[in-house]
């Protein structure tokens, strides 16, 4: 956000003298944007092959795990269960494999690329909100507003 920041004002001064016009940032913006997504993302890629592998390995050591407690399970509570139906509401085999169950939606819940849609809005955001006074310098807000209305439409 700092360096957006410094580049538009950057930019918004060059159009207030008169030496740019806002057409003469379109291309330089883009890469910036790219620049900044590269930057800030970039990084991430090297922990996508481990958290892929992470998850792979998971997914069926627990698969295992939990088909094994499954099973388990149904013999003891379902098929045995004749007599012992008091006992059931006090076993803990029923919270295990609640919370095992837990567990293994997580792990398959798991992305390799540790990066929601929560944290990249957040990036674009910061990175295109200091941009946009020098949009405001050619483009009055109300045009701006006006357009943006009619896109969500």
């Amino acid at each position: 956000m700092a360096a957006t920041s410094v580049i538009g004002a950057t930019w918004r001064h060059e159009i207030l003298v008169g030496h740019e016009t806002l057409n003469a940032f379109k291309v330089p913006a883009v890469i910036l944007l790219a620049v900044v997504a590269v930057v800030a993302l970039g990084p991430l890629v090297f922990f996508v092959p481990r958290l892929a592998a992470v998850r792979r390995t998971g997914i069926l050591e627990y698969g295992i795990l939990g088909q094994l407690h499954s099973l388990d399970f149904h013999e003891k509570w379902i098929h045995a269960r004749a007599g012992h139906e008091a006992e059931f509401l006090t076993a803990l085999e029923s919270s295990t494999l609640a919370d095992f169950g837990r567990v293994y939606e997580k792990l398959k819940q798991m992305k390799p690329f540790p990066a929601d849609k929560e944290a990249l809005i957040a990036l674009a955001l910061s990175a295109v909100v200091p941009l946009l006074p020098v949009l405001l310098t050619a483009i009055p807000l109300k045009v701006v507003l006006e357009t943006l209305l009619r896109a969500l439409r």
